[in-house]
């Protein structure tokens, strides 16, 4: 009998990883281990490649191993590794472009996760106002601290009640967080109406890319922005997964509405771990200054040499002409694709998704918030994408969780994935 290295691999896991993975989020439901990246796709320890639509958490933009990327970083570490004192020149370099590409960016700070990010602008909020509570949406995801890990892919017997994400939350924290409806204007001006200066920051994903990808209604941004300002709030766009990937400005500089700060992260190294606050300079000062009010933000790898030489690269190369307008041909010719399928085989389904996201909802009409997609058939959901996982596609086989493309999929690809995705189908409905 030949030796399954993947199933090796996944024994091994299972002795020295907690629940044999680094996260349950990352499980596939196959003991797939993969030891190499290229492109588009993954190449586990069998030899087998895989089409990769998961994109490291949407990441990889530009594709695995671009070699733009890998050449920069290694230019840089030829003179820089870790300094930690001081400032380099690259640090200056690095926010400098950022601030050209990000509406709101005046100022950029430096740490190395989304979550770390979203943590520190809610702090820096919280500062800046003497507020304490904040205020998210249902179906938002904006890290893994106990200040928002709650109501994300909430069920339907837990909708309008606390719900947290994980054990060990401490409740004194969370309940300084008040859900509200997306895309729901009215609530949160009511919710502001009642309390007056108690919340500090309202932070929003401008495209819910968490419960797959709905887009916050242009009236709903401009009417938060309006607010905010009203009643002394600080509004915060959570760009993690649309910075970058829709824009190098963010969904900010497609929707032309500004926010008082912004996070990034993900895509904005291409892979390199990294996470952004960027924002107004009187607020981010306080961030510089020390005593009793400075804004503490440490971190021993904030600013590390080889991620902002990988945030350098990356902003090089999706500046080149036509990047932008070719991923969102792809996403708008495979949601298409989608769209034909389901209409052939009388699917109640549809195609979703923003430029270069995609996913299919398994049910029929309009959604906008969270509350609307409790109609997805998610047992169907889950059966698709574990036959899909299994003809070697790559993504998070959860209901509603999104997929990505990158600029190393062809069209070619797409429908080569397009015969697979059919196939599953017609043998689900059957």
């Amino acid at each position: 009998m030949l030796l399954d290295a993947n199933q090796s691999l996944h024994e091994r896991a299972r002795q020295v990883l907690p629940g044999g993975h680094l996260s349950p989020s990352r499980k596939l439901g196959q003991p797939y281990a993969f030891v190499r990246a290229e492109g588009p796709y993954l190449y586990d320890a069998n030899g087998d490649r895989h089409t990769d639509f998961h994109c490291g958490f949407g990441a990889h933009v530009l594709g695995h191993g671009n070699q733009a990327i890998r050449q920069k970083v290694a230019h840089v570490s030829e003179r820089l590794d870790l300094i930690g004192a001081g400032i380099t020149d690259l640090e200056v370099e690095t926010a400098q472009a950022l601030v050209e590409c990000i509406p709101c960016a005046e100022q950029v700070a430096f740490c190395n996760s989304g979550s770390e990010a979203t943590y520190h602008a809610l702090r820096l909020a919280r500062a800046v106002t003497g507020a304490k509570r904040i205020i998210k949406f249902q179906g938002g995801y904006h890290g893994w601290h106990d200040y928002v890990a709650m109501n994300g892919q909430t069920s339907r017997e837990r909708m309008d009640s606390f719900d947290p994400m994980s054990d060990g939350i401490l409740l004194d924290a969370a309940q300084y967080t008040i859900i509200l409806p997306y895309n729901d204007a009215e609530a949160v001006e009511r919710y502001l109406k009642s309390n007056p200066g108690e919340v500090a920051a309202i932070i929003v994903e401008p495209i819910a890319h968490n419960m797959g990808s709905v887009t916050a209604s242009t009236a709903f941004l401009r009417a938060l922005r309006q607010l905010t300002v009203e009643h002394g709030v600080i509004l915060i766009f959570d760009e993690v997964i649309t910075g970058f990937r829709h824009a190098l400005g963010g969904y900010q500089s497609i929707v032309g509405v500004t926010p008082d700060l912004a996070t990034f992260g993900k895509a904005a190294s291409s892979g390199y771990p990294v996470g952004l606050v960027a924002g107004r300079r009187d607020l981010l000062e306080r961030v510089g200054q020390s005593g009793d009010r400075g804004v503490f933000m440490g971190g021993t790898f904030n600013g590390t040499p080889s991620t902002l030489a990988a945030v350098l690269a990356t902003i090089e190369e999706l500046s080149r002409e036509g990047v932008y307008e070719r991923l969102f041909a792809m996403g708008d010719y495979l949601r298409g694709q989608l769209d034909g399928i389901i209409q052939r085989l009388g699917i109640p389904a549809q195609s979703a998704g923003y430029g270069s996201v995609w996913l299919m909802y398994f049910f029929e009409g309009p959604y906008s918030q969270y509350r609307d997609l409790l109609r997805n058939d998610d047992a169907l959901d889950l059966a698709f994408r574990k036959r899909l996982i299994e003809q070697r596609m790559i993504f998070q086989p959860l209901p509603l969780k999104r997929l990505y493309l990158s600029t190393s999929h062809t069209t070619k690809i797409l429908d080569e994935s397009l015969d697979v995705i059919e196939n599953a189908l017609k043998a689900l409905i059957r």
